[in-house]
């Protein structure tokens, strides 16, 4: 009798176990799937004009950014297109469909920042400029307070600019630039560059500095698109800065 009861007993406690296993993974294929339900309506997404700016007055570095506007159930282009003519304010550059691979990439990567296994674009652009300079410049720490947008393609603008404010680098011409930056000063390639180039374009900028790895890309968009815009690439910072001191020797009034 007491052999059969440690026997139930012993089968109770391994049923719990399994019982509890079972509600585990469930649970984590729960949370895995939970960030999609953001996602899974967004069927095109807008890019939307903005006009670079600069983050200091005179300091001619522009930010070169993209605004991108989620459409939610849409069955066609053209019924995101006929939606957006609402918005008249809005100016569309492309409208691209949210393919299933868009979909999980974002999930993962919202997944990876919950858990804080991986650090937002924003925050490696952080890191990456307080590791260049040493420390956290004070104008930047306010910067990075205000401006929640920012994407780390603007990582080499705000280290030119801040070079600009130590002394370091004089410029007097308007400069659309676009590029991530790793912490030794490396030029790291960008997305969006067709909607960026565009941008440029319409904003008539005569110049853009962007990285070497998107070159190639650059070359065959500004066939396509027809650009007047001189596009030059660079691999570092440093390139950049001899770049930006010839563009000034030869074109400054």
């Amino acid at each position: 009798m007491l052999t059969i009861s440690i026997f139930i007993f012993r089968r109770k406690q391994k049923t719990k176990q399994q019982l509890t296993i079972s509600l585990a993974i469930l649970l984590l294929l729960f949370c895995y799937e939970l960030p999609l339900l953001g996602f899974v309506t967004k069927t095109y997404v807008a890019n939307l004009y903005v006009e670079p700016r600069q983050t200091v007055e005179g300091s001619g570095i522009f930010i070169v950014a993209i605004s991108y506007k989620a459409l939610d159930n849409m069955e066609s282009k053209q019924e995101a297109q006929e939606y957006l003519r609402k918005y008249p304010d809005q100016e569309v550059i492309t409208i691209t469909k949210v393919r299933n691979e868009i979909l999980y990439e974002n999930k993962n990567r919202t997944i990876f920042e919950w858990l804080q296994l991986k650090k937002t674009p924003k925050e490696e652009m952080r890191e990456n400029l307080k590791l260049y300079f040493g420390k956290e410049e004070a104008r930047l720490t306010e910067y990075f307070k205000h401006d929640k947008g920012i994407g780390d393609s603007a990582g080499l603008s705000l280290l030119l600019t801040e070079l600009i404010i130590k002394g370091e680098l004089q410029n007097g011409l308007r400069l659309a630039i676009t590029g991530a930056i790793d912490a030794e000063g490396n030029v790291l390639a960008v997305g969006g560059l067709r909607e960026k180039l565009q941008n440029v374009k319409k904003y008539d900028f005569p110049f853009m500095i962007i990285p070497s790895e998107n070159a190639k890309e650059a070359e065959t968009l500004q066939r396509e698109l027809k650009l007047n815009i001189e596009v030059i690439d660079v691999e570092h910072v440093d390139e950049a800065i001899e770049v930006i001191n010839d563009l000034n020797e030869k074109y400054k009034k």
